[in-house]
């Protein structure tokens, strides 16, 4: 069915919202009008339900991540061929922005804080992902950035030039709701 102006009726209230609405819009033809306005189905409407993931498995150049929310608590494995870290809860500091979730982690600190040395930091990007539900997983492909800042320690002998470094890690794997 391609709705007109005339297919609607001449004492409808909707004819008259149509009418003042072509006298203000511009670049839209009367029928894309109605097309966009008017229903072309009288079946109810369904809602598409979805599920964001709760567990990412990733890997990438000799690095394995794996993050889930296991009873309301985050998760984060962290393996490399020379170390294999966990981190859980308050470990994880979260932020939600603009292009997706930050998960940031500390790897690493100096042995002794009085004498400085470096943190090393991971902050994995998780994307925004939404599974239709009955469809448990997806594939992703997202980074992870390892932050290495030097720092004075209690010493506070003052440091110069660049202060952090960064290496980018790009992962791929697999996004799914358990």
């Amino acid at each position: 069915m391609n709705p007109n102006l005339k297919d609607v009726s001449q004492s409808s209230p909707r004819r008259q919202i149509l009418k003042t609405a072509l006298t203000f819009v511009t670049g839209l033809t009367t029928t894309s009008l109605l097309s966009f306005l008017i229903p072309k189905s009288t079946k109810p409407a369904q809602a598409i339900v979805v599920q964001r993931p709760n567990e990412f498995e990733l890997q990438g150049k000799g690095t394995y991540i794996k993050y889930s929310i296991l009873n309301g608590v985050p998760q984060l494995d962290y393996k490399t061929q020379n170390s294999s870290d966990h981190f859980s809860g308050d470990e994880i500091q979260t932020l939600a922005t603009d292009i997706g979730t930050l998960l940031t982690v500390i790897i690493s600190k100096p042995p002794n804080p009085n004498l400085g040395g470096n943190v090393v930091r991971l902050s994995l990007l998780l994307p925004i992902i939404n599974l239709p539900i009955g469809k448990a997983e997806t594939p992703v492909q997202t980074e992870a950035i390892l932050t290495t800042q030097k720092t004075s320690g209690f010493i506070h002998t003052p440091l110069f030039g660049q202060l952090q470094s960064y290496q980018t890690l790009v992962l791929t794997g697999t996004a799914r709701y358990r």
